[in-house]
């Protein structure tokens, strides 16, 4: 593993953010790696037929050739570094169609390099001009086929995440929260090195860190250190990422429910991750105007708390509502 040196310039530098084309990247690569793919096997078959439509309109081998690489190596113009909280996917693809065709072609180059051969026409059509418009529509329906029609509730994971990961930096600090989504065994090529003196080249430039949470990584994670002046990104798997497609069941606490109703138990309940409402509604079953009202009970009773976290409002569970929930747990009948 190559080390990362990180300053406490690019420390003080750090931030979370959420990419959209990112999740179409490693979509990608879960389409054509098999480790990949039968980590998210489940969510591919649920949209076989999806992508059987786009590889039909498509073909899709140039992108897939690119996607298999290690994350160093993949061309780092597919992955621009969200300029905000939340990148939106017309934004970055535009990005990515506006890159010079020079370093197109030298990052291409790079990532083929050394690889076993991936046939002519590929390497043709990878080398031609023009490379970056085509990557950029074989990205675009991706997204439209498989990864935008799910895009609320991966984004809402997304972002329950990011919420998370910052309570939890302010009670345990940035390295509590960098081992535990990126511990050195469990990084994909790099190890993170602190550098405390102000002497000595930075591998980093002070550009800092991007710490992007992503539902199609799991389970592996990924620091793609891509040019001098821009931030080292860390990308790792979102809290709840891997039970995102699974429906929840909300009749553990009987006891709960007769005290405050039905819905706020299941609420209160759904809420072991942070989530906003229009999620809280979609696997509840409910309106969000009815998710909302009964928010606003539970929150005038201290049971839950909010936060804003880009367009969305989080709400999660006080210390108040841990203790209902865990007092029913402990008081229903066996």
């Amino acid at each position: 593993m190559d080390p990362r040196e990180l300053s406490i310039a690019d420390l003080l530098r750090c931030r979370f953010a959420v990419s959209a084309v990112g999740e179409v990247l490693e979509v990608a690569r879960a389409i054509t790696v098999p480790a990949a793919r039968a980590a998210h096997s489940d969510w591919l078959r649920q949209h076989r037929a999806a992508l059987q439509r786009i590889a039909d309109a498509h073909d899709l081998r140039p992108l897939l050739a690119l996607a298999r690489a290690d994350a160093d190596d993949v061309p780092a113009f597919l992955r621009p570094a969200p300029r905000g909280l939340a990148g939106e996917i017309g934004a970055e693809l535009e990005r990515i169609r506006a890159t010079p065709a020079d370093r197109v072609r030298r990052e291409i180059e790079h990532c083929l390099r050394g690889r076993p051969a991936i046939g002519a026409d590929i390497e043709r059509a990878l080398l031609a001009d023009g490379a970056a418009d085509r990557l950029m529509e074989l990205l675009a329906a991706i997204w439209t086929g498989l990864v935008g029609p799910s895009w609320r509730e991966i984004r809402g994971c997304l972002e329950c995440d990011i919420l998370y990961r910052s309570r939890d930096l302010a009670g345990r600090g940035l390295a509590a929260v960098l081992d535990e989504i990126a511990p050195p065994r469990g990084l994909e090529s790099a190890r993170l090195l602190v550098r405390q003196d102000a002497g000595g080249d930075r591998r980093l430039h002070h550009a800092g860190i991007l710490l992007v949470p992503s539902i199609f990584i799991w389970p592996r994670a990924a620091a793609i250190d891509s040019s001098p002046g821009t931030p080292l990104t860390l990308r790792y798997p979102a809290r709840g990422s891997a039970a995102l497609w699974v429906p929840v069941a909300h009749d553990r606490h009987a006891g709960l429910a007769r005290l405050i109703g039905q819905t706020r138990a299941e609420i209160l309940e759904a809420l072991d991750e942070p989530m906003h409402t229009t999620a809280l509604a979609h696997d509840l079953g409910r309106s969000p105007g009815n998710i909302a009202d009964h928010l606003a009970v539970l929150r005038t009773g201290g049971l839950v708390a909010k936060a804003r976290v880009g367009v969305h409002v989080i709400y999660s569970r006080t210390s108040l509502g841990e203790a209902m929930l865990r007092g029913a747990a402990g008081l229903a009948p066996t």
